[in-house]
């Protein structure tokens, strides 16, 4: 994948580069994009542990990769404890099964 991110391209880039980077503590990813720009935030029940900030760089390097230099990839880690609403109405990714 490279070149301008379509919805598509993003999409397939973040789940492939979850795999195996979730972890408990994870609730949600969301994703907005642009033709320069993907920018995902990672929803954290919890304090986020060093590991988990460590889980969601490896994620970003990995959607980096998949797109051409031009491209920014960034990530934001947000503390959303369960059972609090994700506000946000980005496109998911991600999100784990939870009880009401």
């Amino acid at each position: 994948m490279s070149g301008i991110p379509s919805r598509v391209t993003v999409m397939l880039s973040l789940q492939r580069a979850l795999l195996g980077e979730v972890f408990p503590a994870l609730r949600a990813v969301t994703v907005e994009w642009g033709p320069a720009f993907v920018r995902f935030i990672g929803y954290i029940d919890g304090e986020p542990s060093e590991e988990d900030l460590e889980s969601l760089s490896c994620v970003s390097a990995e959607v980096a990769a998949d797109f051409s230099a031009g491209v920014d990839v960034d990530f934001e880690a947000v503390r959303c404890d369960h059972p609090q609403r994700i506000a946000d109405d980005l496109p998911r990714v991600y999100r784990r099964r939870e009880s009401e």
